[in-house]
């Protein structure tokens, strides 16, 4: 098995790198064909074929060749010359034609363990869907999946899913939402859209997630601009008779508040960098000190100021949702296929495992010292032995103020001063710890979301339709829908609980066979069709996010790592079958945490010019890919 990955993997590159001088190439013809001949559809120039049977055109198609097929069994749709002739749609050749498209954010695109890859994005839910329908009618659906290193794997290939990786409700359109970068106003970004002309140049995740689509578009192209086009051009071509549109945005209008990083004047940093500092190289030390003086970095991420600050407005947040909705609905009511919207509410990001209690804190950190114990202030999710009734109810820090936590501990420091992470002379910290209170506050406001995207579908009914996948999930993880596969039962736990990747924030495998057998139903019903649901007994046999000896650990998948991702895969069990084994930090513990750490900084302008005048500059080896 494992040696028919490294098979698989060793033929991504090889295709990639095949396709690469063929792909400039055609780029470039196709761009000179635009300016001398502007009124030529970028599709017919990028490839025109005349015969004297017939005229070729370049579409979408699925495939049921086994040469087509990824290691995950799934079919791809194909950009290629078709002749009219040429019909083949799907596994299943009868039924009307069916496009899928995606739109939304990290959990449609595919992410796991903080990471974007062909792995992830093949066992995530939307996937599931399309292989489910794939099996029943003729499917158009395509992935812009990426390799292990996160490159593109096949640029020229036309996504249909083009869910990006922490997309908003406002960065949908390309904007940057105002309150979360310390402005006046919501500003059009480039970061935000895809504007490069060739594959190599391919940065950030609109440009890999929605190239090529934007050469056809001739513009800088939005998730919500291709989604778009997708409608009124490529389900044209591909001669799709019907489309279901997956419309999941919305969760990161709450997620910078609940995770406690990221965002931009200030960048949010959930570390306790004034107990943890003396353990931090130099030059990572010297410019935190520099940027939490100049404000361009804060380390207090859960006050209610900056919790307020990077939630988005009730108000903003719905009147956004029917603008964008609505402006889909509007610019595609002309499309040739007849399409069906899910309109997918949302989970409490407050309820995530990666947002640990005071029972996780003393489960794991008194594997280190067993005499470890959380401090008065941080109040409890339950007394000490006791079962959690109420999983909502307590303190919670974030999941990589935990990882300090456990890696000060390890370096010999004692309980108390480990604790200071948590609490200072008897007082809690609370630009670190997020409050019960806070939870709530947060949970309110995802609701008052909910409440505006039931509105929205109402009001677009029948077209769009409600897929209350946010309920379902709000109710597994805090215990009041009991779900139990495989003789495993599904909570809010990080790792303990088996329903998230080790970043505790994004499902794993068998979550998110459990997220796509709802929208499976859902579409059965909607388009009378039988779609099987995801086999969830055989998913979790291989579910690499399942705790199997109990002992707070889960193996965790098999792929190259770098950056957060290394760090999280530091805590990967190193023996799955065996509870006495216990993960154990490596002794460059520090090392990685600060060349990270600087890593994730840089990206802040006046931090890499600071770092540039010092000298400072990232360790080779924390940009690598390690296996």
């Amino acid at each position: 098995m494992r040696s028919g990955v490294q098979e698989q993997k060793r033929q991504d590159r090889a295709g990639v790198q095949g396709i690469s001088a063929r792909g400039i190439l055609v780029t470039a013809l196709s761009l000179s064909v635009w300016c001398l001949i502007p009124s030529i559809e970028p599709l017919a120039a990028l490839h025109r074929v005349q015969s004297d049977e017939s005229r070729a055109f370049l579409t979408l198609s699925a495939t049921e060749s086994a040469s087509q097929r990824t290691g995950t069994g799934q079919y791809i749709p194909r950009l290629r010359l078709q002749t009219p002739e040429d019909t083949s749609a799907g596994i299943n050749s009868s039924g009307p034609r069916t496009g899928l498209i995606g739109i939304g954010d990290s959990l449609t695109h595919g992410t796991m363990d903080a990471t974007n890859n062909q792995i992830n994005t093949s066992n995530a839910y939307l996937q599931k869907v399309a292989d489910s329908l794939a099996a029943e009618i003729p499917l158009l659906f395509s992935q812009p999946y990426f390799n292990e290193q996160e490159k593109r794997i096949n640029p020229f290939l036309i996504p249909t899913n083009v869910a990006v990786d922490g997309d908003d409700i406002f960065s949908l359109e390309g904007l940057e939402y105002y309150k979360r970068v310390g402005a006046i106003d919501n500003l059009l970004s480039r970061d935000l859209v895809a504007d490069r002309l060739l594959p190599v140049f391919l940065k950030d995740n609109y440009d890999k997630v929605i190239y090529p689509i934007n050469l056809f578009t001739r513009k800088p192209t939005s998730q919500l601009d291709a989604a778009i086009w997708l409608m009124n051009n490529g389900a044209r071509l591909a001669r799709a008779e019907r489309t279901v549109t997956v419309f999941w945005e919305g969760n990161n209008d709450s997620s910078l508040a609940t995770l406690g990083g990221g965002g931009s004047n200030p960048q949010f940093q959930p570390i306790p960098f004034d107990v943890v500092k003396d353990e931090l190289k130099p030059g990572l030390r010297l410019l935190l000190a520099i940027g939490e003086r100049q404000g361009a970095i804060s380390f207090a991420p859960y006050t209610q100021e900056a919790i307020e600050r990077n939630l988005t407005d009730a108000d903003d947040f719905s009147a956004q949702y029917e603008k964008a909705l609505s402006r889909f609905l509007a610019e595609t009511v002309g499309a040739s296929a007849e399409n069906t919207v899910l309109a997918v509410t949302l989970p409490y990001y407050s309820a995530v495992g990666y947002l640990m209690d005071s029972e996780d804190l003393e489960f794991y950190l008194s594997k280190i010292d067993p005499t470890y114990s959380v401090p008065p202030t941080f109040v409890r999710v339950a007394p000490p032995d006791s079962p959690i009734i109420n999983p909502l109810q307590g303190d919670r820090i974030s999941l990589l103020t935990f990882g300090m936590m456990c890696a000060y501990l390890s370096a010999g420091h004692t309980v108390e001063e480990v604790n200071r992470v948590l609490e200072i002379d008897g007082r809690q910290r609370d630009g670190l710890v997020l409050s019960e209170e806070e939870q709530l506050f947060i949970m309110t406001r995802i609701d008052t979301f909910n409440e505006a995207i039931r509105a929205v579908a109402a009001a677009h009914a029948p077209t769009v339709q409600l897929a209350d996948v946010g309920a379902f999930l709000n109710e597994t993880f805090l215990g009041q829908r009991v779900i139990t596969v495989g003789g495993r039962t599904f909570s809010r736990k990080w790792v303990r609980g088996n329903g998230f990747s080790l970043d505790g924030v994004h499902p794993g495998y068998t979550s998110q066979a459990l997220i796509a057998n709802l929208i499976i139903e859902q579409l059965n019903e909607l388009l009378g069709i039988a779609a099987q649901p995801v086999d969830l007994e055989e998913v979790i046999l291989h579910d690499p996010y399942i705790d199997w000896d109990g002992d707070g650990w889960a193996a965790g998948p098999e792929y190259a790592s770098s950056g957060i991702t290394r760090l999280l895969f530091m805590f990967k069990d190193p023996n799955d079958s065996d509870p006495e084994v216990q993960v154990e930090l490596p002794t460059n513990v520090w090392d990685l945490i600060s060349d990270t750490l600087l890593a994730e900084i840089l990206n802040i302008p006046a931090m890499k010019d600071e770092a540039k005048r010092r000298g400072i500059t990232v360790a080779p080896h924390c940009l690598e890919w390690v296996n």
